[in-house]
């Protein structure tokens, strides 16, 4: 279990997830940035360029345009790694019934009842991962970032990072899970334990489930079995990722966590 103190959300950590922002835009075609930085939005972006290009992530192109350097892509490939297994075993946290002790199905439940606790920084916490992390992954695949214009100068000014900020620090904690029953008290570390280890074995459920009819429609629709993982694609940029590999871990122990949560970005 990690103490919450542990994580902040620092210079050095907003400057890697602006970082990344950045990597994501251009990978997916959305930003174009010129060397000179003659638009007046790319100007308040020249200090997190300076990094990235001293670390080798982008470089200069022939048209004088910034691309992504082969360093990262493969930098971006650590985030897209983390997206993935944050849908695959996190996700499920984010509806959590603690009275009845069941988890929402997506697809058949009413998700704005009352009777939810969204858990993913919580179990983060307990695992000793970093929360800023997670909910800087869920607001960059929902493209949260962006839903302002001007983001590029709220990243400038140091506001791009405050709703993520204030999500962290709003969520349900470890304390506040504990309760008195006819026994005693049940500390918050018991509830977070067995509620992990419940999310994890229906995760793994579900996606037995889900390999079993994607094998089913293989049949009907005559396409060669395929021997690697599902391709995902992100702006044209391909990876591969089994949750296979850590469905068991995950579902056999609240403790277990993959190593990518713990690689800094750079």
């Amino acid at each position: 279990m990690a103490s919450e103190q542990k994580f902040l959300l620092d210079e050095e950590k907003q400057q890697q997830f602006a970082g990344m922002i950045l990597l994501d835009r251009m990978i997916a075609g959305e930003a174009r940035v010129h060397a000179s930085l003659m638009d007046n939005d790319d100007k308040l972006l020249e200090k997190y360029l300076n990094v990235m290009e001293s670390k080798g992530l982008i470089g200069v192109g022939e048209d004088n345009y910034y691309m992504v350097t082969e360093a990262g892509k493969q930098l971006y490939q650590k985030l897209l790694d983390q997206q993935v297994s944050y849908a695959t075993h996190f996700d499920i946290y984010s509806h959590v019934n603690l009275s009845e002790g069941t988890f929402a199905d997506k697809e058949s439940d009413f998700l704005e009842d009352d009777c939810w606790a969204d858990l993913r920084v919580a179990v983060a916490i307990f695992k000793g991962i970093d929360p800023y992390r997670m909910v800087f992954l869920a607001m960059l695949s929902d493209e949260s970032f962006f839903q302002n214009p001007d983001w590029k100068f709220d990243m400038a000014m140091g506001t791009l990072f405050e709703e993520l900020e204030d999500i962290v620090r709003s969520q349900i904690t470890e304390d506040e899970l504990s309760y008195e029953d006819e026994e005693g008290t049940v500390s918050g570390y018991s509830v977070l334990e067995d509620v992990i280890q419940q999310g994890a074995a229906i995760n793994q459920e579900r996606y037995q489930k889900q390999q079993e009819q994607e094998r089913e429609l293989e049949k009907y629709t005559e396409q060669p079995e395929q021997e690697t993982v599902t391709i995902i694609q992100n702006g044209g940029y391909g990876y591969g990722y089994d949750p296979m590999m850590t469905l068991g871990a995950y579902a056999a122990s609240a403790l277990f966590i993959e190593a990518i949560w713990h690689d800094p970005y750079w």
